[in-house]
């Protein structure tokens, strides 16, 4: 008998669709979810309801925070700009996923926004927009002339901290890069794991944590090529995995 996948709940976003709100996830978390063994659930904003929540986090084996065009709400940080690309319904259910898995050790992988969302969740705070601070060089933005193939290449190096968990992959990894906010001041009990070549920080994890890993970068989108995003989503789901063998 096959070992049963475990389940991955990815956070939706607000969308309009055709004129009428909408819940929605990008194809490829869910594919590069599903080629890794785990077995994807989607979650609309509706399910931070208590009683929503509760009752879907005891299937819950791994999370797994997305990227989007929206940013995390300034007060969230302590940040008073106006900020026009808000998901507030995505910033009450991520907050509260951070604090599940935080608390109940489930696996987390936070990708992009989700990665900015975990930095806020451990008190961290974010750059608005880093083309508004000087010193910040890298090509940190896709050009969006491009097709998404190209927008989505790697262009910039990363530098790879010692003692943690990406110290395998040696010194730099080439990733991509396709962002607006960025972390300023890094959250409580996180470890910076990897930098930019102009010090922005690119990669955070929680080390007493069994996974919890934050990437600015995209890994779902070479997640079958990419020797790191591989082991990021292979690490992911397997320790989802474990997760699931021991409720």
């Amino acid at each position: 008998m096959q070992p049963s996948k475990p389940i991955i709940a990815i956070v939706s976003c607000h969308k309009m669709i055709d004129g009428q709100p909408g819940q929605s996830v990008y194809q490829k978390y869910i594919d590069a979810v599903q080629h890794y063994g785990g077995n994807a659930i989607l979650l609309p904003n509706t399910a931070a309801e208590d009683d929503n929540f509760d009752a879907l986090m005891t299937m819950v084996d791994g999370i797994l925070l997305t990227g989007s065009y929206s940013n995390v709400a300034p007060d969230r940080y302590g940040a008073t700009h106006i900020e026009e690309k808000q998901d507030l319904g995505r910033d009450a259910l991520s907050f509260k996923l951070l604090a599940y898995a935080d608390k109940n050790d489930v696996p987390l992988l936070a990708i992009c926004r989700g990665h900015q969302e975990m930095n806020v969740y451990f008190e961290g705070t974010l750059y608005p927009d880093w083309r508004d601070v000087e010193g910040f060089f890298e090509p940190h933005l896709e050009d969006s002339t491009q097709p998404l193939e190209v927008q989505y290449q790697p262009v910039h190096d990363v530098l790879i901290q010692p003692d943690g968990r990406l110290a395998a992959f040696g010194d730099t990894w080439h990733v991509n890069s396709l962002h607006k906010q960025a972390i300023n001041k890094v959250g409580a009990r996180l470890f910076v794991e990897a930098v930019a070549r102009d010090g922005m920080i690119e990669a955070i994890s929680l080390l007493e944590h069994p996974f919890m890993i934050g990437v600015q970068w995209h890994p779902e989108l070479n997640y079958a090529q990419d020797h790191l995003s591989k082991f990021l989503f292979t690490e992911f789901i397997d320790h989802a995995r474990k997760k699931s063998t021991k409720q």
